[in-house]
């Protein structure tokens, strides 16, 4: 399904000085509705330290709400059992963006979600993007791999029933190397899915897909028969890069604008397009041409008008 962006004809070409702010928020008011957003929760977001890790809870516009907490011991036992939607923001994103996005969901949706936060704004946009584009992404495409191999050796099999069974199904490049261990957002997200709350849904935009991918991973390692209880209800929707996901996930559904070069790059070039904004670039700032419609085309999504 092809949709149409709003300023389709007009592709925002805009460099990191057009944002005219010299501050760790700067990707954040490029890439993000932060407009959704009010002046007070502006303060309390871009005001924060050390953001990696840092859970939000977001109130849809219609009935605005906004908590912070610092790490996942603050937040124990002031959940909620039970969350529409779980965000993830992308590389170069602080509080402030990861908050942005989580209000467009939680518009789509109309009910409260959680957010993680997987960076720290422009203060660690390099150690961001080789963490995730390099690293993660270096480890997505060895088990996308390894998924396409079993998919082949399965079509073999059905022509010679001979053929040794799959060396693959449970191949993973993060065992002994437990690369979740080693990121802030990715342990954040994964003690949430192994039972701290409950989801049916989790969207991710750019890295936060990356960071996605390796909690769901790490899950269906550490706790199997947890993650045997939501996988085949789970919903995952991602803009802006199309991640390697566990199979066993019930709908993967990706997202993508049809001048995203960012995206196109860190993308395996093998999982397919399920929704195209036409004339749309990387960034969900609906005040920017060119933008990816975040709130509008998920509801179409989950409405399954879009896929």
């Amino acid at each position: 399904m092809i949709l149409p962006a709003p300023g389709a004809m007009m592709i925002a070409v805009m460099p990191f000085a057009a944002s005219s702010r010299n501050d760790n928020t700067a990707l954040d008011r490029k890439y993000y509705d932060v407009e959704v957003l009010s002046p007070a929760e502006h303060v309390r977001l871009a005001g924060r330290g050390k953001a990696e890790g840092v859970i939000l809870e977001i109130g849809p516009s219609a009935a605005p709400s906004l908590k912070v907490w610092s790490s996942l011991a603050d937040c124990r036992g002031a959940l909620a059992p039970h969350y529409a939607a779980i965000t993830v923001a992308g590389v170069g994103s602080s509080a402030l963006g990861a908050a942005a996005l989580g209000r467009n969901v939680a518009d789509a949706v109309d009910a409260p979600v959680l957010a993680v936060v997987a960076g720290n704004g422009m203060g660690d946009l390099t150690g961001e993007a080789l963490g995730g584009f390099f690293v993660f992404g270096g480890i997505n495409a060895l088990r996308h791999g390894a998924a396409v191999m079993n998919r082949s050796i399965g079509t073999l099999r059905a022509f010679w029933p001979w053929l040794a069974p799959p060396a693959f199904d449970t191949f993973d490049p993060a065992q002994g190397f437990m690369l979740a261990h080693l990121s802030t957002d990715v342990r954040s997200l994964a003690a949430l899915l192994a039972g701290q709350v409950k989801t049916d849904l989790l969207v991710g935009h750019s890295k936060g897909n990356l960071v996605i991918s390796e909690a769901l991973f790490a899950v269906r390692r550490q706790q199997p028969a947890r993650y045997a209880e939501f996988a085949p209800h789970l919903r995952v929707v991602t803009f802006g890069a199309r991640i390697a996901m566990p199979p066993e996930i019930a709908s993967v559904i990706d997202v993508m604008g049809s001048e995203d070069r960012l995206g196109e790059f860190n993308s395996r070039r093998d999982i397919a397009v399920d929704v195209s904004v036409q004339g749309a670039d990387h960034h969900t700032n609906t005040r920017l041409p060119g933008h990816v419609p975040v709130t509008q085309v998920l509801k179409r999504v989950l409405k399954g008008d879009a896929a």
